[in-house]
C-alpha cells in the first residue's frame, strides 16, 4: 500500500506504482527506531509534535470539544523553550510516524512519556479521555 495515499498526500495519483485501497489489516505503530528515539528524548521534545498533530486529528474525528480538556492539559505541560533536537533528522521521521497514529494513541504515548510530578487532576482528565475514547472506538 501506498503510505503517503495513506496520509493524504500522495503527489503520483493514477501513476503511483504503489495500492491506494484501504487494507484495513494492521493498524498503524512506531517502529524500533522512533520508540527508541521516544525513550531518549524528553517530555518537552515530543509534546509539541503530538499536541499539534492531536489537534489536527481531534478536529478531523469531528472531537475537537470532547478534546479540549485533553489538548489543554497538554498545552499545560509543554514548555516554551526551542530544543536542537527538533531540529535533528530523527525528529522529522518521528513526526511522520506520530501521523500514523490514532489520537488515542497519541495520547497514550504522552501518558507514557509523562513526568509523575504532573498533578493528579490532569492525570485524572487524561484517563477519563482515554475511556472516552475507547467507547468511541477512536
Amino acid at each position: 500500500p501506498c503510505i503517503y495515499f495513506a496520509r493524504g498526500d500522495c503527489q503520483n495519483g493514477s501513476d503511483c506504482g504503489f495500492c491506494h485501497l484501504d487494507h484495513g489489516g494492521r493498524k498503524a505503530h512506531l517502529d524500533k527506531r522512533n520508540r527508541d528515539l521516544l525513550k531518549k528524548i524528553s517530555l518537552d521534545d515530543v509534546l509539541p509534535l503530538v499536541l499539534n498533530i492531536a489537534r489536527s486529528r481531534a478536529l478531523e474525528m469531528g472531537i475537537l470539544n470532547e478534546a479540549s480538556g485533553v489538548l489543554q492539559v497538554l498545552e499545560s505541560w509543554s514548555s516554551t523553550k526551542s530544543s536542537a533536537m527538533s531540529q535533528m533528522p530523527e525528529m522529522r521521521r518521528l513526526h511522520i510516524a506520530l501521523k500514523m497514529l490514532p489520537f488515542s494513541a497519541l495520547i497514550t504515548l504522552v501518558l507514557k512519556k509523562h513526568h509523575p510530578a504532573k498533578s493528579q487532576a490532569d492525570e485524572a482528565c487524561l484517563e477519563r479521555l482515554q475511556d472516552e475514547l475507547a467507547q468511541m472506538g477512536k
